[in-house]
Parts: structure tokens; sequence; C-alpha cells
């Protein structure tokens, strides 16, 4: 069952429609934390590396936009929140985000 929903998500690059090639939904390619229960290119690479499985082209895409959203101070920053109750705010948009920061490079490190 597991190995049929990663080859799902790698059929479909992560992010794109399987028939067009476009974006399914642009919320994919933002960057959240705390990501809850929603789905972002940056989780679905993270889970990857967690459960050990290799490199794989249809992966390049997402890789090539995670690379791009990186900062020029070598972080990577909140994009999108979702909502829910929080006990206090880690990260606001548009900063740096440290745990961003550390899947990026756990997902990098593991792919690259």
């Amino acid at each position: 069952m597991e190995q049929q929903g990663v080859e799902f998500i790698l059929k479909h690059r992560l992010f794109q429609s399987h028939r067009t090639s476009k974006t399914i939904n642009p919320q994919f390619l933002l960057l959240s934390y705390p990501c809850r229960w929603h789905y972002d290119i940056l989780r679905a690479l993270d889970y990857f590396q967690k459960a050990g499985i290799g490199y794989d082209s249809r992966m390049q895409p997402a890789l090539d936009i995670l690379l791009k959203k990186r900062r020029k101070d070598s972080t990577w920053p909140v994009q999108n929140k979702h909502p829910g109750q929080v006990h206090f705010e880690l990260e606001k948009i548009g900063a740096p985000s440290r745990w961003n920061t550390l899947r990026a490079l756990r997902v990098l490190r593991h792919f690259q």
C-alpha cells in the first residue's frame, strides 16, 4: 500500500497533473510550518528521506523548486500558515524558518 502511494506521488512529480504537467494546487509549492495535515513538496520530500527512499528523477522538479526557495542567508522561509489553534507562534510568514531549513537541509543531504 505504501509503495502505491509513493508511486502515485512520483507519477505526479509531487505537485503536477500527470496529464497536463500543470501544478495541481499552488499551495503545494508553499513551504508551511507547522504543516498540520496539509501537503506540500517539502513535506513529501522529507517523508521520502525519512523512509529511506532513494532519488528518483521524478523528484527533480520539486527539488529544483526547493533550491530556488533558499534565501541568500541559506535559510528557507515560512510561506504559508494553516489555520488552527497554537499555544504560541514559533515562526512568522516570510521570516527565515528554522524548521523548514532543517527539513530542506535533510532532504538535500539525502538526495544530492
